[in-house]
C-alpha cells in the first residue's frame, strides 16, 4: 500500500473541476447563470419555526428537524412553567431520536421570546364576547378611569397604561383588530385622565385587546418588577401561573438551558444592558437578540448592534411604525448592518400551503441579502382543515418548511461571489489579534486553494464566528465539546457545528488529530467532502491557550488498493510567525 508521502506529486489526484472564473460585476453574473443547475447540497441559512401546543408532540418536531429546521422558538408569554416544560422535554426527546437515527449529535438552537405585560383594553359593556365597530374619521375617547374597565363602548375605552396621559397630540396607536389589519388612532387632545383620538383606520374589536404606541419611546422600567430579585436565587417552577414579567421568564430560560433570548421592540443599548443584568452570572453565556419594532429602534441600530448579540426583524410590526413602502428600505440597512459587524441577522417570513411566487421570491431575496436565519411563520389552522377533514396541516408545516431549505439552497447557489474574495472592509483593516488575523488567512487560503469546507476547533465559538464574518466561499465546519456553543453556532451563515464528545486524548496532538479525523467523517458523510478536495484547518497548536494560532490545508485523498480516505497534511501551513511548508 503506498502512503501519501510515498506518491509522487505529479500523480495526486488533481482538484475537481471548479466553475470558471468569477465575474467581475453582479450583471455579467446573473446573465452567465444556468437555471438547470442543482442546489447547493448542504443548507448554510438557518430557518426557525416556533414550537406550541399545536405541534408539541416529539414525532411532530422530529418530522420539522429533518425538513432543515435549525432553531426551535418558544413563546413563553401566555404559557404557564408546567407547559413550557413539557415543550422543552419534547424538543430534547426529539432531538435525542433524531440524532439517533444520524448517528451523530444534532444541534438545535433554542430561543424564546421574552417581554413584559401588553397594553391592553378593558372589557366591553356587553360582555366577553361582545365586539364594537370602531368607524373610520369617527372619533374615541381612550381612559385610565377604572370606572371605564368594564364598560367600553365605541365612543370611550379603558386604556390600562399609566402613561397614557403623557403623550402628546398627532402620536399614533394601533390597536389589534378582530378583522385583518390593525385600527390605527391619532390623538388629538389630552386630559386628565384621557385622550381624544380620531380613527384613521377603522376595525371590529373585543374584549382586551393589545394596544400598541408609535413612534414613542418606552419607559424604562416598563415590563419589569420592581426590586426584583437575583437570577441566581430564582426558580423556573416556583409558581403555576403564566409568566407576566421579563424577569420570571428569563429566570425560567436560564435554568432551562435556553440558547438565546429575543428582546421586544429594543429601542437603545440600555434595554440590552438590563436585559443582561438580569441574566448576571449564570446566564452570561446566551445570546440576546434585539428585536427592530419602531422607527426609534431603527435610529439607534448602531448602539443596538454595539451591545446586542445580533438582531431580529418582523417587518409586519415594523410596518406599523414605517410606511410600508419603506419596509425593504430598513431591511436592506438592518441586514448589512448585521453584515458588516459580523453579528447575525434573523428576519421572520410567511410561507402558506400553497408556496405561491411572492413567498419563494421573499425568501430568496432575503438569502441574498445576507440573513442569517429565517424565521418561518406557519399557520396550523388553515381553512382548508375544515373544508377537509383528511387534511393534514402537520404535514403541510413539514412540507413548507422542505420547500423554504429548497428555496433558499437555490438561493445560496446563485450568490455573487465578488472578485475580491471575502469581506473586502475586513481584509484590508488593521487586524489587532492574533485570532482574526488567523482566520482571514484561512479564508484566503481557502479561496486560493478553492477548498471545499474550512474545519476549525473552537471553544467559544469566537473563532467559527470571526471566519464567518469574513465570508468565506466554501462552509465552515466547527468541531467543539462544548454543547451549547455547538447549538449557538446555528445562528450564524454558513456554520456547521459538530459536537464532539469523544474522551479526551493524552496529548494535545492527539486530541487535535482526532478532532480533526472527526470532522472530515462528518464532511464526508453529508457529502461536503469527496476525494481529491482541499480544506483547510484552523485550530491552536497548544491546548487552552483562549485562541488558535494555526491554519493548514489538507487534500483528501483516495486510496484505490485500500479504498481509505487519508489524510494529506501540512501542505501549507500559516502561523503567527509565517508561511512555512
Amino acid at each position: 500500500m503506498s502512503l501519501p508521502w510515498h506518491i509522487p506529486l505529479e500523480s495526486l489526484p488533481t482538484l475537481k473541476e471548479k466553475k470558471g472564473p468569477l465575474e467581475t460585476t453582479q450583471l455579467k453574473h446573473y446573465c452567465n447563470l444556468n437555471i438547470h443547475e442543482n442546489p447547493c447540497e448542504e443548507l448554510q441559512t438557518g430557518l426557525m419555526c416556533e414550537i406550541g401546543m399545536n405541534n408539541r408532540e416529539p414525532g411532530v418536531i422530529q418530522r420539522l428537524i429533518a425538513s432543515g429546521m435549525t432553531v426551535a422558538r418558544l413563546n413563553l408569554r401566555d404559557l404557564e412553567p408546567d407547559s413550557c416544560a413539557h415543550l422543552i422535554q419534547s424538543i430534547r426527546q426529539a432531538v435525542y431520536n433524531y440524532s439517533a437515527e444520524l448517528e451523530y449529535v444534532y444541534p438545535l438552537a433554542l430561543i424564546v421570546d421574552v417581554r413584559g405585560p401588553d397594553i391592553v383594553t378593558g372589557d366591553l359593556k356587553g360582555g366577553p364576547k361582545t365586539m364594537v365597530e370602531l368607524l373610520q374619521q369617527e372619533t374615541i375617547r381612550l381612559t385610565t378611569d377604572p370606572s371605564w374597565r368594564e364598560c367600553g363602548t365605541a365612543d370611550c375605552l379603558y386604556v390600562g397604561y399609566d402613561h397614557l396621559t403623557d403623550l402628546q397630540p398627532s402620536d399614533i396607536l394601533f390597536i389589534d383588530s378582530l378583522t385583518s389589519g390593525k385600527i390605527k388612532l391619532v390623538i388629538l387632545a389630552v386630559g386628565d385622565d384621557s385622550i381624544e383620538c380620531e380613527i384613521a383606520i377603522g376595525g371590529t374589536i373585543g374584549a382586551k385587546m393589545p394596544v400598541r404606541l408609535s413612534k414613542v419611546p418606552r419607559e424604562n422600567d416598563s415590563g419589569y418588577k420592581k426590586g426584583h430579585e437575583n437570577i441566581e436565587s430564582a426558580s423556573c417552577d416556583s409558581s403555576q401561573q403564566p409568566f407576566e414579567y421579563m424577569e420570571d421568564q428569563i429566570a425560567w430560560a436560564v435554568a432551562s438551558d435556553i440558547d438565546g433570548v429575543l428582546i421586544p421592540n429594543s429601542q437603545n443599548a440600555q434595554d440590552i444592558r438590563h436585559v443582561r443584568s438580569i441574566l448576571s452570572e449564570r446566564g452570561k453565556h446566551m445570546l440576546v437578540f434585539a428585536c427592530i419594532d419602531s422607527v426609534i429602534g431603527l435610529d439607534n441600530i448602531d448602539e443596538l448592534l454595539t451591545e446586542a448579540d445580533g438582531i431580529f426583524i418582523d417587518r409586519c410590526i415594523l410596518s406599523t411604525d414605517l410606511p410600508v413602502e419603506k419596509i425593504f428600505i430598513a431591511q436592506k440597512i438592518i441586514v448589512s448592518k448585521c453584515n458588516n459587524a459580523g453579528k447575525p441577522c434573523i428576519c421572520k417570513t410567511v410561507i402558506n400551503e400553497q408556496i405561491p411566487t411572492l413567498c419563494v421570491t421573499d425568501i430568496a431575496n432575503l438569502v441574498l441579502d445576507g440573513v442569517d436565519v429565517l424565521s418561518l411563520e406557519l399557520h396550523y389552522d388553515s381553512p382548508l382543515k375544515k373544508l377537509s377533514p383528511s387534511y393534514d396541516v402537520v404535514r403541510m408545516a413539514e412540507h413548507c418548511v422542505a420547500a423554504a431549505a429548497v428555496i433558499c439552497r437555490q438561493a445560496e447557489r446563485i450568490l455573487w461571489q465578488p472578485k475580491i474574495y471575502g469581506n473586502l472592509e475586513l481584509m484590508q483593516s488593521p487586524l489587532e489579534e492574533p485570532t482574526k488575523a488567523i482566520c482571514v488567512s484561512a479564508v484566503e487560503l481557502a479561496t486560493r486553494s478553492r477548498s471545499a469546507v474550512i474545519i476549525c476547533l473552537t471553544n467559544s465559538g469566537r473563532t467559527a464566528k470571526l471566519l464567518s464574518h469574513a465570508k468565506p466561499v466554501c462552509p465552515i465546519v466547527a468541531v467543539t465539546r462544548t454543547c451549547h456553543t455547538a447549538r449557538q453556532l446555528r445562528f450564524w451563515r454558513g456554520v456547521r457545528a459538530m459536537h464532539y464528545f469523544e474522551s479526551a486524548k493524552s496529548t494535545w496532538n492527539l486530541e487535535m488529530e482526532a478532532r480533526i479525523h472527526a470532522a472530515l467523517d462528518y464532511c464526508k458523510a453529508k457529502r461536503i467532502l469527496r476525494a481529491g478536495d482541499a480544506y483547510v484547518v484552523v485550530t491552536s497548536l497548544r491546548r487552552g491557550v483562549g485562541y488558535c494560532d494555526s491554519a493548514q490545508t489538507g487534500l483528501l485523498f483516495l486510496d484505490i488498493q485500500s479504498v481509505r480516505h487519508l489524510q494529506l497534511k501540512q501542505i501549507v501551513k500559516v502561523t503567527l510567525f509565517g508561511i512555512s511548508p
